[in-house]
């Protein structure tokens, strides 16, 4: 469900994959390959400032203009089911998805989304940290001692945080990929 309060019409309802650095079960029992695609992801995976997340919008639904917390982060939005009549407003900018496309938005600036369309729109919110901050930068930029050794334990050992979160083994990856894999 939607726990930010910003839907002021309609039904906005949310499943996370991540929230904070923490793998939510009910994303990987729903959502098993998805979840694994996302967890391969180490911009996704460390990202203990935001969160990825599958994001249902019914028709007739408007959330307010708002920003997210940080400028340390990028917002993907990719399309999966996307109806006419739905749209996003970042600062004066208004687009809409494309259905099996990426959007990338920095969420720090105001944006707002409405959704007049029929149908339900689905999209697929992946946080990342923002390709301008390395990882020292990363480091100074978080208060929160817990978020700090989720980041570091993430980047060390993967597979045993995801382990110790209690993702099931087959849906933890193999390998994990980073910007700076060839």
């Amino acid at each position: 469900l939607e726990t930010e309060n910003l839907s002021i019409a309609g039904q906005w309802r949310e499943l996370d994959i991540f929230n904070n650095g923490i793998a939510k079960s009910m994303a990987w029992r729903i959502l098993p390959r998805t979840a694994g695609i996302v967890m391969a992801l180490r911009d996704a995976n460390t990202m203990v400032m935001g969160g990825s997340k599958v994001s249902l919008m019914e028709p007739g639904t408007v959330v307010r203009p708002h920003t997210g917390r940080t400028n340390a982060r990028l917002r993907i939005h990719m399309g999966i089911s996307i109806p006419d009549g739905a749209f996003i407003r970042v600062n004066n900018e208004t687009r809409t998805w494309t259905e099996g496309r990426c959007t990338v938005i920095d969420d720090s600036y105001v944006h707002e989304v409405w959704h007049n369309g029929d149908e339900t729109r689905i999209v697929l919110i992946v946080d990342i940290w923002h390709p301008e901050l390395d990882l020292e930068r990363r480091v100074e930029g978080m208060t929160d001692p817990h978020a700090l050794e989720m980041y570091r334990s993430m980047l060390e050992d993967p597979k045993m945080v995801l382990e110790m979160q209690g993702v099931p083994k087959a849906i933890i990856p193999d390998r994990f990929i980073s910007e700076h894999d060839d």
